[in-house]
C-alpha cells in the first residue's frame, strides 16, 4: 500500500450507522456537572487570573454593550481584535448581558468540553461496542489537555474544541461535506485555525469523490488565516502588524523560526500528546491536523507556547481522540477471533492507566485552593467597591472585579480611584488615601481626585 493510498484511506467511513445516543449523553451530562462545579470552585477559590480569565471577560462584556473587544488589562488603548482574530466571542455575549460575571464564560467553556465528550464516545461506541466507546469518552473527557485549559482560565479555543469533535466525527462517518460545515467557524476562533480547517481540506481532496469540495476547504482555510494574519489583525492593531511572529511575540516575521525546532523539551510535548493514545493514533492519517498548531508551536523560541501546562494542547486532544479511533478501526482487519475479545480490552485498560496517569498529575499540580479566608475577606473588600469605578488590584483578584469595575494590574502603576491587594504585596504603591480598610491581609483603599475615570458604564 503507498502513501497516497493509506492516506485516502482516511475519508473511508469507520462505521455506517450511529450507537445509540443517550450513554454518550449521559456521559457527556457527567462531564458538564463536575466540570462546572471543578472551574467555579476553582474561581471562588481565588485560583482564576486576570491572564486571561480578566481579559476575555472584559472582551466579551465590550461586545455585550454593542461596543469592540477592550480590556483595560490588557491595554485600554488597544482592540483585541488586533491581538488575536477571535470574533467568535460575540456569542458569548448575550448570555454575558443576563449574567454579566467571569462565571459566565467559565461555565461557557466547562460546557463546551463537556460537549465534545459526546461525539467522541457515541463515535467509539459505533465502531467498537458501547463499554469500549464509553471508555474512550472518559479517557477522552479526561485528557490532561482539557484539564490544563480548564485549570487555566477561559480562552477561546473553547469553541475549538466541540467544533472539532463533532466534525472529525462527521468526517470519519463518511460525511465530509458536514464535516466541513461543521468546523468551518473554526476560521472565527483564531487565526492559527484556518491552517487546521486547510489540512483538513486536503484530506478530503485525497478521494476522486469529494476532491472539489477538499480543495475548497483547503483554499479557504488558508486564506482565511493569511487574511486575518497580515490584513484583519493589523488594520485593528495599535502597531500596525501581527506581533506574534517571533519570540515573545513582539520580533520580526524573520525572526519566527529562529529557534530550535526540535528540543527535548519539545519532543517531550509531541510525545505527552500522543502517549494517551498509546501512540495508536499515528496509524491514521488524522493526526497531520495536528501539524499546524504544533507547527508555530514547536518552531517558536518562547518557552510558554511549548510547555504543556496552559492551554495550548486542548485543540489537539479531539484530533487524537479521533486518530485513535480510526487508528483501531484500521487495525480490526488484523484483530479476529479470540486475538480482537483479547485486544480490545486490553488497548482499553492501556488507555484508561495513562490517561488517568496523566489527569491524576495535572490534577495535584494545582493544589489546594485558596485559604477560606482570603476568599471571604476578598468577597467582603469586594462588596464596598461600587460599580463604575476603577480599581488597581492583583493578578487572582481581577477576575471577580471585572463586572463591575475597570480593572488594572498593580504593577501598571495607573491612578485609579480604588486599590485593593495584600499588604504586603511587592508591586503595592502606597498613594495617598482618604480611606483605607484592613481586612484580613488584604488592604482596600480609596483615592480621591483626579483618578481614572471608567471607560464605560456598567
Amino acid at each position: 500500500m503507498t502513501l497516497t493510498d493509506r492516506f485516502t484511506r482516511a475519508a473511508v467511513p469507520i462505521a455506517e450507522h450511529r450507537a445509540r445516543a443517550w450513554p454518550a449523553a449521559v456521559l457527556a451530562c457527567a462531564f458538564a456537572v463536575v466540570n462546572t462545579w471543578f472551574v467555579l470552585m476553582q474561581h471562588w477559590s481565588y485560583r482564576t487570573g486576570a491572564f486571561d480569565l480578566g481579559i476575555f471577560d472584559q472582551a466579551v462584556h465590550s461586545y455585550a454593550h454593542g461596543q469592540l473587544p477592550v480590556s483595560t488589562i490588557r491595554d485600554p488603548n488597544l482592540i483585541l481584535l488586533g491581538d488575536h482574530f477571535h470574533p467568535i466571542l460575540i456569542l458569548l455575549a448575550p448570555f454575558h448581558r443576563v449574567f454579566p460575571m467571569a462565571e459566565t464564560l467559565l461555565v461557557a467553556q466547562a460546557l463546551f468540553f463537556a460537549v465534545s465528550v459526546f461525539p467522541i464516545a457515541r463515535l467509539a461506541s459505533t465502531t467498537f461496542g458501547r463499554r469500549i466507546g464509553l471508555v474512550i469518552g472518559t479517557c477522552y473527557g479526561l485528557s490532561w489537555g482539557l484539564l490544563n485549559a480548564i485549570t487555566f482560565d477561559f480562552h477561546e479555543i473553547a469553541f475549538a474544541v466541540p467544533l472539532l469533535a463533532f466534525g472529525l466525527a462527521e468526517y470519519l462517518h463518511g460525511h465530509p461535506g458536514r464535516a466541513v460545515a461543521i468546523a468551518a467557524p473554526l476560521v472565527l476562533v483564531k487565526e492559527d485555525l484556518g491552517m487546521t480547517l486547510a489540512v483538513l481540506g486536503v484530506l478530503i481532496a485525497l478521494r476522486p469523490d469529494t476532491r472539489r469540495l477538499g480543495i475548497l476547504t483547503a483554499v479557504g482555510g488558508a486564506s482565511a488565516s493569511l487574511l486575518s494574519v497580515f490584513v484583519i489583525i493589523p488594520a485593528f492593531s495599535a502597531y500596525g502588524n501581527y506581533r506574534y511572529l517571533g519570540k515573545g511575540g513582539l520580533k520580526a516575521p524573520e525572526a519566527a523560526l529562529s529557534g530550535d525546532l526540535f528540543t527535548n523539551d519539545k519532543l517531550w510535548l509531541v510525545m505527552l500528546i500522543l502517549l494517551p493514545t498509546l501512540f495508536l493514533a499515528l496509524r491514521s492519517p488524522l493526526v497531520l491536523l495536528l501539524l499546524p498548531t504544533l507547527g508555530w508551536r514547536l518552531g517558536s523560541t518562547y518557552i510558554l507556547y511549548w510547555i504543556p501546562t496552559f492551554h495550548y494542547d486542548a485543540v489537539l486532544m479531539p484530533i487524537v481522540f479521533c486518530a485513535l479511533i480510526h487508528g483501531l478501526a484500521l487495525l480490526r482487519p488484523h484483530l479476529v477471533g479470540r486475538r480482537r475479545r483479547l485486544l480490545l480490552p486490553l488497548i482499553a485498560t492501556g488507555l484508561s492507566v495513562s490517561c488517568l496517569a496523566f489527569f491524576l498529575q495535572a490534577a495535584a499540580s494545582e493544589g489546594p485552593g485558596r485559604p477560606g479566608e482570603f476568599a471571604a475577606a476578598a468577597n467582603r473588600l469586594i462588596d464596598r467597591i461600587p460599580a463604575n469605578s476603577t480599581v488597581s488590584t492583583t493578578n487572582t483578584i481581577a477576575p471577580h472585579l471585572t463586572s463591575k469595575a475597570d480593572v488594572y494590574l498593580l504593577k501598571s502603576n495607573r491612578p485609579t480611584e480604588w486599590t485593593l491587594a495584600p499588604y504586603d504585596d511587592p508591586q503595592l504603591t502606597y498613594r495617598y488615601a482618604d480611606l483605607v480598610i484592613r481586612d484580613d491581609d488584604l488592604l482596600l483603599m480609596h483615592h480621591p481626585a483626579p483618578t481614572l475615570p471608567p471607560l464605560r458604564e456598567r
